[in-house]
């Protein structure tokens, strides 16, 4: 009996079993249905993937995240005066980049689904790596406006697309963590856009003729293109529609493993997805609510403005008490505690199995983070712990998305979907946020602020309790449709209808 056969046949004959949370049941049917040889081959298949897909992935998205926040260290290292961006022409930079991500996330979805993601997102790449280096040759605003949407346009495929291969081959015992390395590329690609345009400004300002904001531009592109072409060779697709130029760390046997895993945790092939099964998904209760969860939750937009708050601080003399490579440089801090935080907290809910506990440890930094920045204490230092506490304010993504991606192992358009709802929700809201809570014209004392967002995190944190008791819920609907034999029909438990 193959290991698929076997892990089928477990699932089978502990239909009677209570309904546990989802990470804690594929704990237990691994453990059970595998033998020590069948285990050994298991580490070693997610040793690979680790290894190769975890590693492409983490650079893909941080040479993305550094090409989406390069913009903000140019502006302070020159690029504001050159090209004269005189009042909110900087936020729309960002509501452009934003406006263009969004357009973009349900078609590529969709077209992902299809075409398949180790043609779809390193194609992605490549394009928004040229128009990367476009950005050098910007001599006014308006060309950056146009580029800046484009860039979104092209980026917009990324961050669903990478979360959902990660849900389509890792366990849910697995995933919060993966997607949490993956997604530390974000303030790993925050540090290198700090440490790189600090060091451009030093040694590359006037070389050739050229600002070094202009060649943090070219470098960051040629980077992304380098990693794009890579990424053609190394994505793996998916576990029933595997890269073929991926064989040479994904055989035949690593596919058969991939499979039999996703049969153990009832894991549906992923389909293409349809108009029909579009609308479906959006009946789905857990897609609405962790999307809105995650988009308030997260709740580090003011961090992004850290170093316009440094731009502003004078020396008694009235020279800036900052250099401009110190300006890149500080918010390097905020961006390690970001990546620590992200990985400790989700190494510990894979760990003990559950989501809500460490949710909740995210929104008290949160929490304690906004009331910092809204009383502003008069002691300089006092008020930066408050800057940094934000950054450590980003793990909620990744545990929702991990906790969703759990109850939805049979609904793989309706995985597929919520990542890009939660992400177009979040897009949307920092596309038109900032502009009234942080306008750059208000710079450094904005006067709504951090109040906004303190009321996000207090509203977020209400929504992660009623999650994880609608989830309670759904549990309890399962095991005692399980007690009488019967199934989860249509995934009834988790639709509109059932509540």
């Amino acid at each position: 009996m193959s290991s698929a056969e076997k892990a089928l046949h477990r699932a089978e004959s502990k239909k009677s079993a209570s309904v546990l949370d989802a990470a804690d049941v594929a704990i237990l049917e691994s453990e059970d249905a595998l033998t020590p040889e069948e285990r050994r081959a298991e580490r070693n298949f997610v040793w690979r993937l680790d290894a190769v897909f975890i590693t492409v992935a983490w650079l893909s998205y941080v040479f993305k995240y550094l090409d989406q926040t390069n913009i903000s260290n140019a502006y302070v290292s020159g690029m504001k005066e050159e090209i004269h961006i005189v009042g909110n022409q900087y936020n729309y930079f960002t509501t452009l980049f934003n406006a263009g991500y969004i357009v973009m996330l349900y078609p590529s979805c969709i077209l992902i689904s299809h075409v398949g993601p180790s043609v779809w997102l390193p194609g992605c790449e490549l394009v928004w790596g040229v128009l990367t280096c476009t950005l050098s040759l910007a001599q006014s605003y308006r060309t950056v406006y146009g580029l800046r949407f484009l860039i979104g346009l092209a980026e917009g495929s990324a961050w669903p697309g990478y979360i959902t291969l990660i849900s389509q081959w890792y366990l849910p015992h697995e995933v919060a963590f993966r997607m949490a390395l993956f997604n530390c590329a974000q303030p790993v690609g925050a540090m290198l856009s700090g440490a790189l345009q600090g060091a451009l400004s030093t040694h590359l300002e006037d070389v050739l003729g050229r600002s070094g904001w202009r060649w943090a531009f070219i470098v960051n592109g040629v980077m992304t293109i380098a990693v794009a072409l890579v990424a053609f060779v190394a994505l793996p697709g998916y576990p029933e529609r595997p890269n073929p130029l991926a064989k040479w760390y994904l055989g035949p046997r690593e596919i058969k493993i991939a499979q039999a895993r996703n049969a153990r945790v009832h894991r549906s092939p992923q389909r293409g997805i349809t108009g029909k099964s579009f609308l479906r998904a959006l009946t789905f209760w857990p897609l609405w609510l962790i999307a809105i969860a995650w988009s308030w939750g997260s709740n580090t937009t003011p961090a992004n403005y850290y170093n316009l708050w440094l731009k502003s601080l004078k020396l008694p003399d009235g020279h800036a008490r900052y250099s401009v490579a110190m300006l890149n440089y500080l918010p390097i801090i905020g961006q390690a505690l970001q990546l620590v935080t992200q990985l400790l907290l989700t190494f510990a809910s894979d760990l003990t199995g559950k989501r809500l506990p460490w949710l909740l440890v995210h929104s008290a930094i949160n929490l304690t983070s906004q009331v910092i920045l809204v009383i502003r204490p008069a002691d300089r230092h006092a008020y930066m712990a408050g800057w940094y506490l934000n950054y450590c304010g980003a793990a909620s993504t990744m545990l929702l998305a991990a906790w969703g991606s759990g109850y939805l192992q049979d609904e793989p358009e309706v995985r597929t979907i919520l990542f890009a709802t939660g992400t177009v929700f979040s897009y949307i809201q920092n596309a038109f946020l900032p502009i009234a809570a942080f306008p750059a014209s208000e710079a450094p004392n904005w006067r709504i602020g951090a109040k906004v967002y303190l009321g996000a995190m207090a509203f977020s944190t209400v929504l992660f309790i009623i999650i994880s008791f609608l989830f309670r819920r759904v549990d309890k609907i399962r095991e005692e449709q399980a007690k009488r034999g019967e199934k989860d029909e249509d995934s009834r438990s988790l639709r509109f209808w059932v509540y």
